[in-house]
Order: structure tokens, then C-alpha cells, then sequence
């Protein structure tokens, strides 16, 4: 992987930094970095470096090494989102391919037909259902039935 320079002068600050906040026993490799990037490391003094930790309680580098796993946590748990939910509505999708309609077939209505196992059964009428609406933009529906109830 590359570096822009902006980002590996930020990287060389914030070693520096975590150099200089882990005490006496790496402050001449401190200095040494500060010598080979003087630019990078020459805005990052002793003070400025109590100052910044204490105010964010930790050095920068510190907090950038534990979002990194962090974030792989989450990516980890989304993909495992993604998969349990294209398993559960794997019947919605027909089969088909991007830019095609009703399993894969060019030109073909796809149709909304049940397949099984159903998702939803309905169980609050005692007669024959007459009439279903479908809520075009949320996941509602409304059922009307011979007894009167809807």
C-alpha cells in the first residue's frame, strides 16, 4: 500500500507522539525519528504530546491500532447480516439477474407469487379472505374477509 505523503507525514507524528508518551526508554528512538522526518515530528513536542494525550486519553496511534479491529467486527457482523437476510427473502428475488424481470428471464413480468414455507400467515379471520392491499412503499398489507373484520 501507498502513502500519500500527507499520510505518512501523520503517520510519522503520530509514532513520534506514542514514542514520546511511552517514557524515558524510547525517547531516543524518538529523536532519532524526529531527525529522519523532521517535518513530520518537529510540530510534536514533550508538552504538545501531554497535552494531546491527556486531553483525548490516549495518543492517536493508540486509538487508530484499536479501531481498526474494531471495525472489523462490524464489517464481520454486517456481512453475516447480509447473508441471513438474503437467505430469509431468497424467494422474493425470482432467481434473476441484475437489469432482468421474473427468473432471469429478459422481458419476462416477474410475479409475486407465495412460494413455500410462507414468511407471514394471517390468522385473525374466521371466514374466507376477500381482498388484500399491499402498501406500496412500507412492508404493511390489509386483509378484509367475509366476516366483516379487517
Amino acid at each position: 500500500m501507498v502513502l500519500t505523503d500527507k499520510q505518512r507525514s501523520d503517520l510519522h507524528a503520530g509514532i513520534h507522539e506514542y514514542l514520546l508518551s511511552r517514557g524515558a526508554k524510547f525517547a531516543q528512538c524518538a529523536e532519532e525519528l524526529a531527525k529522519a522526518d523532521p517535518e513530520s515530528c518537529g510540530g510534536t513536542s514533550k508538552e504538545d504530546n501531554k497535552k494531546s494525550s491527556s486531553t483525548s486519553g490516549a495518543p492517536i496511534l493508540e486509538k487508530k491500532w484499536t479501531a481498526v479491529p474494531r471495525l472489523q467486527r462490524r464489517v464481520l457482523e454486517l456481512e453475516r447480516q447480509i447473508a441471513t437476510n438474503a437467505k430469509i427473502h431468497a424467494h422474493r428475488s425470482g432467481g434473476g439477474d441484475v437489469g432482468t424481470t421474473g427468473g432471469g428471464l429478459p422481458g419476462r413480468e416477474r410475479r409475486m407469487l407465495p412460494r413455500p414455507p410462507a414468511v407471514h400467515t394471517l390468522q385473525s379471520h374466521s371466514a374466507v379472505v376477500t381482498t388484500v392491499s399491499i402498501h406500496p412503499v412500507y412492508t404493511m398489507a390489509a386483509s378484509g374477509s367475509e366476516d366483516g373484520t379487517m
